[in-house]
């Protein structure tokens, strides 16, 4: 099959020839339509990811919309280490196969169900729906695509207010169409963080994509401007663009009720991701939530994967 091959960690993709994926009983094979490029496929694909593997060569991907023999359209994600869904064909168990109308952009539904699952697994496991609904979420790096998406999901659970902090202007000042109250702008100075900080300190929640000093910061400050040190302050760890670590004091711990989590693969069970995933991909084909995204055909792969903007980028081997 045609694929896109990682040769060498050091180096982005290649497009080529690959052996077809071998079916084992309980698997079906897909023709994949669309799979898109997240953080994690990236990750994995340069080998930084904690669940990367370390043998070579593999096809990239952990996630695609693709077509069985009669026609039905799935969405799925791929668990193989050496069979990623950059490429033709994917295989795939049946128990992780997710039906999608087949009217549905596959590329769309591609792009946006990676960046979704963070926030939306976020709630929906880690901390329970019945503490956002009512409640003030604040999404502190909110104009990366999972940050915006965090701002209607949450809105979704019943989240009374929700509050986008992040270093864009021109994306915090677009992030009203994706429900956020109000927005912060983040600066090396924290001028508007300290600023803001009377409004943003009593939030219930904060869904943290960014970690690093700046989370360290913001939980002492904002720590520090609340009422009443019974009141809840759940911080959800999702993502570490800012930095892999945060210097944080124990006696935070001690000074009020803070809860600390974090979300992600390994957080949460592979039967709990299988029981909410139709609940996210209805958000997504009712078109509730989505991504705008540039498709390529898979054969662009090594000429466009380092490609940046504010669109995702999906590839369609056909």
């Amino acid at each position: 099959m045609k694929a896109a091959i990682i040769n060498d960690f050091t180096r982005g993709p290649e497009y080529g020839e690959f052996p077809d994926p071998p079916v084992n009983d309980g698997e079906v094979e897909l023709h994949v339509l669309a799979a898109a490029v997240s953080q994690l496929a990236r990750a994995r694909a340069n080998g930084t990811h904690y669940s990367a593997t370390s043998t070579l060569p593999i096809v990239p991907g952990v996630d695609a919309v693709g077509e069985t023999d009669d026609g039905e359209h799935f969405y799925f994600n791929s668990g193989n280490p050496v069979y990623g869904t950059f490429a033709e064909k994917a295989v795939v168990n049946r128990r992780a196969l997710f039906p999608i109308d087949n009217a549905a952009d596959p590329a769309t539904v591609a792009a946006t169900a990676n960046p979704a699952m963070s926030s939306f697994m976020a709630i929906k496991e880690r901390l329970g729906e019945d503490k956002v609904r009512g409640k003030r979420v604040l999404v502190l790096g909110a104009t990366g695509a999972s940050g915006q998406l965090a701002i209607p999901i949450s809105i979704g659970f019943g989240a009374s207010e929700v509050i986008g902090v992040g270093r864009n202007p021109e994306k915090l000042a677009k992030l009203s169409r994706f429900g956020a109250s109000s927005t912060i702008k983040l600066t090396d100075n924290d001028d508007d963080l300290k600023t803001n900080l009377e409004k943003i300190g009593d939030v219930d929640v904060v869904l943290d994509y960014l970690w690093g000093d700046v989370a360290a910061t913001m939980i002492a400050n904002m720590i520090s401007q609340r009422k009443d040190p019974q009141q809840t302050l759940t911080w959800i760890q999702i993502g570490s663009m800012a930095g892999q670590s945060a210097p944080l004091k124990g006696s935070l711990f001690r000074s009020m009720d803070f809860h600390l989590l974090g979300t992600g693969f390994g957080s949460f069970t592979a039967p709990e991701l299988a029981n909410d995933m139709p609940a996210l991909l209805k958000m997504i084909t009712d078109g509730k939530i989505s991504v705008p995204v540039t498709t390529y055909p898979l054969s662009q792969i090594a000429e466009k994967w380092h490609e940046s903007g504010d669109n995702r980028l999906a590839f369609c081997p056909k």
